[in-house]
């Protein structure tokens, strides 16, 4: 009888440890909370046309958070990311509209990832903070959307195949649940998370990520390239928020210079929710997405109680609370981890 309570007693203490050191559960606990509250008191939310909207609703700036949070794990910060999200929405439809939609796709990752470059080489050069230097070239980056576009609004009425299969009707999974209104920027959404988590938990890039946020004295005593490691991050970001102006354009087949205005706003409090340090070596991917959900819950969530004194519009407020004490959460976890 000892020996079974020791043994109990022992996975209890492991699995506590496990729980209070993953950087996911404060975030997953806090959207868990929040959905269960709106399936409660919000007619229609607990249905699959909701949550399917959900999901979709959180695939752009899920697909930019990706990035974001790459870059606060190791210490840095891209708002830059909106105006580049612009461009590549603008390359790869003005492409489109002249029947080369896949020139328009290689352009709409090239070039923002080129910006994104652009980004980490003044960082590395001048060693500004990245907060100061993407605020600067993100109005400059959407100074040159205004020239590509001609400051005009873009917008086409043909569908083209490869809207279907970047962001079209996940018809495979709509069929088999009535009610769901999936789509295919889902499983795009999904591949990349699966990509870069594995990139950052499982290889050495990963970890001089984490150390290059983390101890940087230490990372660059064990050799780690750290103006590398942060150039390379820029470059994913940039490439990241083209690829999400291609999914929007996509699914809207619509795109404007103001395009992508606040998403890196979103895109960092997601990563923070998800549980990654404003200053660097923490930091989830899959926390960053259920940060992501959080976002797009309280969205739908306030949509559907029409709350007088909170409309859809200003549902910022809520966004803000649930911020604030997802943050908190995490930071209570970590203390007691």
């Amino acid at each position: 009888m000892t020996v079974v309570t020791s043994v109990v007693a022992g996975w209890r203490l492991s699995l506590r440890r496990l729980l209070l050191s993953s950087s996911v559960i404060g975030p997953l606990a806090t959207w868990m909370a929040i959905f269960v509250l709106f399936s409660v008191v919000a007619s229609n939310f607990l249905s699959l046309r909701t949550v399917s909207g959900i999901l979709n609703a959180a695939t752009l700036t899920g697909v930019v958070t990706i990035g974001v949070t790459l870059l606060m794990i190791s210490g840095e910060f891209d708002l830059s990311v909106g105006s580049m999200m612009a461009i590549g929405g603008y390359l790869f439809g003005q492409q489109a509209a002249k029947g080369t939609p896949l020139l328009g796709l290689l352009l709409a990752l090239l070039i923002p990832a080129v910006l994104g470059a652009l980004n980490g080489l003044i960082l590395i050069a001048t060693r500004i903070p990245s907060f100061i230097v993407t605020l600067g070239t993100r109005s400059i980056y959407r100074g040159l959307a205004w020239i590509i576009s001609g400051g005009a609004l873009l917008q086409l009425t043909e569908d083209l195949p490869i809207y279907e299969v970047l962001n079209g009707r996940l018809e495979v999974v709509d069929k088999l649940f009535e009610g769901a209104n999936f789509r295919t920027s889902v499983v795009w959404l999904l591949g990349l998370l699966l990509l870069v988590q594995y990139l950052l938990i499982r290889t050495d890039y990963g970890n001089h990520v984490f150390a290059a946020g983390g101890n940087r004295a230490a990372a660059a005593a064990q050799g780690v390239n750290i103006p590398r490691v942060k150039l390379v991050n820029f470059i994913i970001t940039g490439t990241l928020a083209g690829f999400a102006g291609v999914l929007l354009f996509s699914q809207f087949k619509t795109v404007r210079v103001a395009t992508g205005a606040g998403t890196e706003l979103s895109a960092i409090a997601a990563a923070v929710v998800g549980g990654a340090l404003l200053r660097g070596g923490s930091g989830s991917i899959w926390g960053a997405l259920v940060g992501v959900l959080l976002i797009s819950t309280l969205r739908t969530g306030v949509i559907l109680l029409n709350i007088p004194f909170i409309p859809a519009d200003n549902f910022e407020a809520v966004v803000g609370v649930a911020i604030i004490g997802a943050v908190v959460f995490n930071d209570w976890l970590r203390r007691r981890a």
